[in-house]
């Protein structure tokens, strides 16, 4: 079979020897609900991040920050963009911000961070209250600029964000990692589903299909498949972008492995949307 065209939303590089900002969880901490049986390798870097995806086409790529503690946000930026050029290929990168910071400090860092080509918007792991002004202020900051946001949210704050973001129609939004459930039963899959409704019903939106891993802890086609498939009734393949989330999800399995699930589920659809699936829908929120 010929490879893949892949186009990978969602990556993250990081050196914790060079660059100490980063606070991961360990196996036994369960409070991420990770499942870790080992911890995340100190380094991965572009060659380790390139035999990961080895079985696909990679084209083009985006990272997304892994940074817990967003005071190195522009140091992680001014990395990523140094190391970047190696993989020669055309590529984004999300950053972040301390969503306590004062306005004005906020808006001198997006301005700092798009003197970098490659940088199109931030997510806020935590912290961030939809209902705030400060949120909303944040939010129009990046839609005036053009920027992207990449939304952190799960089952019981999906329909929060919907709410909050409904007020910036013109901000694109791409939606972290299937909105993040925290399970599979049959009663947590229908409060998850009706919420991505709401978040669908915005025109302005995508959504991310990553990270399940992080919650069955295997590569399961099935119940992948059951949560993938949702997405796309509800955002369309137009709106839905697979994402590898390495090296997190490799935690559950090879890259090979990860893909073939990819690729079956996209068998399912036609090979236009496969093609939305696996790259064309990156290109359009990321600009790339």
């Amino acid at each position: 079979m010929t490879r893949r065209r892949f186009v990978d939303s969602h990556l993250h590089l990081w050196d914790t020897c060079r660059n100490p900002w980063y606070r991961f969880p360990q196996p036994g901490d369960d409070s991420f609900g990770l499942g870790l049986k080992k911890p995340f390798p100190e380094r991965y870097l572009w060659a380790d991040y390139q035999e990961s995806t080895s079985s696909v086409d990679l084209v083009k790529w985006v990272h997304v920050t892994a940074l817990t503690v967003p005071k190195d946000a522009l140091a992680e930026s001014a990395w990523v963009a140094s190391i970047a050029p190696e993989s020669k290929l055309p590529h984004a990168f999300i950053g972040t911000v301390d969503s306590t910071w004062p306005l004005t400090e906020i808006e001198a860092a997006l301005d700092h961070e798009m003197a970098h080509p490659a940088y199109r918007g931030l997510r806020v792991l935590t912290g961030l209250d939809f209902a705030s002004a400060s949120a909303n202020a944040l939010l129009s900051m990046l839609s005036a600029r053009g920027l992207v946001y990449d939304a952190v949210a799960s089952p019981g704050g999906i329909r929060a964000a919907a709410t909050g973001l409904a007020r910036h129609p013109t901000l694109t939004v791409v939606l972290e990692h299937a909105g993040w459930p925290r399970g599979t039963s049959l009663q947590h899959f229908a409060e998850w589903q009706a919420e991505m409704a709401d978040f669908a019903a915005l025109p302005n939106t995508f959504c991310k299909l990553s990270g399940m891993g992080m919650v069955v802890h295997r590569n399961d086609a099935a119940i992948f498949r059951r949560f993938f498939d949702e997405c796309v009734r509800l955002f369309g393949a137009e709106r839905c972008m697979f994402g590898s989330n390495f090296p997190i999800d490799l935690c559950y399995g090879s890259g090979q492995e990860l893909f073939a699930v990819f690729e079956q589920i996209a068998g399912d659809y036609s090979e236009a949307d496969a093609a939305n699936l696996f790259a064309h829908t990156a290109e359009r929120a990321y600009r790339l």
